[in-house]
């Protein structure tokens, strides 16, 4: 649904982690930070809600904070979704008529059954279209204005998990919010690391979270591929913590202070005094972490080449982001396991972000939902390609909501 003012805001809402933006577009459809609000997250694991009040505490408050810093009323949200089901399908739409001229209504008609063919224990959150074909003309780049009576479409459609997004929708309601829509976290993630190029050639974006790591490929510009593994940041922390003996919480700390995936000579000469769940000091080297370092984020990086095999896309480069992307030296062990180019991506500065936030691997998803609203409902030039029709979403939340609470 199109935001009802030139200010919305995005939601990412994360397993660790719930960050708002709250974003002003100017008359030429640029996105500009005025808010941000960043605060711990509670009740939500994988992007799916576990707890229902918890996790609406923590959405309020990184509202809440948006609001004071922006000095503005948010109203409505665009929710960044990761895990909670996200698959890929691509099917074919199609629609016959008499032989008329090829109309605007004529492409949202055959859009718009997607959202159709996807009505049991999934829901069309992304509606690309890959192709267009008419009578016996294919792979047409421009069909207004073209005569024709069967037109179909190659879609690929992103989909998650229906009641996983009922209990979101249901989230942000109950705290007088309105849901504008839904943004698959690769997807968003894709918009904002990756350069225009890269999108063009085939690229696979991997974004690492606590409790989910995103797959989202791209080639000829358009998202062609989404898919999730149920592995993240927190399966490392955990093993940090067995391994050291230490709580979840130092381990966290460990992992961000002195993480690596590398292993170095001079790293068995560098000692790091720690406190275990007893309460004893010892000392570890920095060796010692990238030990259990290292043989998660390889293992996590095997689920994803498996999962890029299976579905034999190509890809000539990978960028990686999300919190997980600042271990040192991950490039590396994911170009040696994957056998691509690798680096490490850094979401593209909007303008007005906070210092503290800009080139941060974890704020990727955020920005890139802004961008993707932004372009998507107030840049005319690109609504004919963009995956989202105003109001379709909503309509079919609401009959979600209704047969759900049948």
């Amino acid at each position: 649904m199109a935001p009802r003012r030139s200010v919305f805001a995005v939601l990412d809402m994360g397993s660790t982690k719930v960050v708002c933006l709250a974003v002003k577009v100017n008359d030429e459809g640029v996105p500009e930070v005025i808010g941000v609000g960043y605060k711990p997250s509670e009740g939500i694991n994988g992007g799916a809600i576990v707890n229902k009040q918890s996790a609406g505490c923590s959405v309020l408050s990184s509202i809440d904070l948006a609001e004071q810093v922006s000095a503005q009323t948010i109203s409505q949200v665009y929710v960044t979704v990761s895990g909670c089901g996200v698959k890929s399908s691509n099917i074919s739409n199609e629609v016959l008529s008499n032989v008329h001229e090829i109309s605007e209504r004529d492409i949202r008609r055959i859009m718009l059954q997607t959202y159709e063919k996807f009505s049991g224990e999934d829901i069309a959150i992304h509606n690309v279209p890959m192709a267009y074909h008419l009578d016996n003309l294919s792979n047409i780049t421009e069909l207004e204005g073209l005569y024709g009576s069967k037109l179909r479409a190659d879609v690929h459609a992103v989909t998650v998990s229906k009641l996983a997004l009922v209990n979101i929708e249901q989230c942000i309601t109950s705290n007088n919010l309105m849901m504008g829509g839904c943004v698959a976290e690769s997807y968003a993630s894709g918009l904002a690391c990756m350069t225009d190029d890269e999108r063009e050639l085939g690229t696979l974006v991997i974004d690492m979270g606590s409790n989910y790591t995103s797959m989202g490929f791209f080639y000829k510009g358009k998202y062609e591929h989404a898919d999730c593994i149920p592995f993240g940041g927190h399966h490392i922390t955990r093993d940090v913590s067995y391994g050291l003996c230490v709580s979840l919480k130092d381990a966290e700390s460990i992992k961000v202070t002195h993480g690596s995936t590398m292993l170095f000579s001079s790293d068995d000469d560098y000692p790091i005094e720690i406190c275990d769940v007893d309460g004893e000091l010892k000392c570890v080297t920095r060796a010692d972490i990238a030990s259990i370092i290292r043989p998660r984020v390889e293992e996590i990086l095997e689920f994803v080449k498996s999962r890029v095999d299976e579905h034999r896309n190509v890809v000539s480069k990978v960028v990686i982001t999300g919190g997980c992307s600042k271990l040192l030296g991950i490039e590396k062990v994911a170009s040696s396991i994957l056998n691509r180019q690798v680096r490490v991506g850094t979401p593209i500065n909007l303008k007005g972000m906070w210092p503290e936030y800009v080139g941060k691997p974890e704020m990727s998803a955020a920005v890139g939902s802004a961008m993707l609203i932004a372009r998507t409902f107030y840049k005319r030039q690109c609504t004919k390609n963009n995956s989202h029709h105003p109001g379709s979403l909503e309509k079919v939340l609401r009959w979600i909501i209704t047969k759900v609470e049948a």
